[in-house]
């Protein structure tokens, strides 16, 4: 049973911060910045989906948050960078990035092409690495920012057929634990989210029931994850409750990886 809770009002946890949410048009990304936005903060929605950026954008402005649709594809610095400045000009600050822009090449090892691996790990490892480099000096001069990669379960213990996107997550890893250490004496707090199985739609429309069922079988808590549930370990990883975490690795599978 889903424990999805109903944050029907905006709170005071994260006023006054501005946050940045990649791949926020959709599933965990979505979820994410809603959930700042209920907790506060202003949220900058970036997706390379003009569509989907826009409508996440605007059910935070219906339910009275403070929100702005960017659009970006994180492969592409500039395009980053040019995000990041309105973002920046808009609100005056970036407290909060969140790199959760991604998608999937799957496919046997040997059947994969190089170009197959640099599109995946375009996205996922060096989207982050441009939206880190874009927000990282903004955080410096700020003396005080939280960065949180959303990485996998698979990063740390692979998969079958998914080698592009298991060798991204683990990237994402060791990116996370490498600028925790060079920029926490900064002000600059760096985690990663490490979900299972999550009930997103890219993963209700191209994976199989079979596959699906199998995953949930093998949970301890027997089903799968709610997107807002990713999105609470994230917010958590975010707030000052977590003031003194950092390059951590927060695992939220159910239990699928013990």
């Amino acid at each position: 049973m889903s424990r999805r809770q109903p944050y029907d009002a905006i709170s005071a946890l994260f006023t006054g911060k501005v946050a940045l949410v990649t791949g926020a048009g959709q599933g965990i990304g979505q979820a994410t910045a809603v959930r700042l936005a209920r907790e506060g903060a202003a949220v900058g929605v970036l997706d390379r989906n003009e569509r989907t950026a826009e409508a996440t954008s605007g059910a935070i402005q219906k339910m009275g948050g403070r929100s702005r649709a960017l659009v970006a594809d994180v492969a592409d610095a500039a395009a980053v960078s040019r995000a990041v400045e309105r973002l920046y000009a808009e609100f005056g600050r970036i407290d909060v990035l969140v790199n959760n822009a991604g998608f999937d090449r799957p496919g046997g090892f040997l059947k994969l092409e190089p170009d197959d691996f640099q599109a995946v790990w375009s996205v996922h490892l060096l989207g982050a690495v441009n939206c880190c480099k874009a927000c990282g000096s903004i955080m410096m001069d700020q003396q005080d920012g939280r960065i949180i990669n959303v990485s996998s379960i698979y990063g740390r213990v692979g998969s079958k057929g998914e080698s592009p996107y298991c060798a991204a997550k683990a990237g994402l890893i060791g990116l996370t634990k490498s600028l925790a250490r060079e920029w926490g004496a900064r002000g600059i707090r760096v985690n990663a989210v490490l979900p299972g199985l999550t009930d997103t739609p890219t993963i209700q429309e191209f994976m199989l029931p079979k596959y699906r069922d199998m995953i949930v079988r093998e949970t301890p808590l027997g089903r799968s994850a709610d997107p807002a549930e990713i999105a609470a370990a994230i917010t958590f990883l975010a707030s000052d409750d977590a003031s003194f975490i950092t390059g951590a690795t927060l695992e939220v599978t159910g239990g699928w990886s013990l």
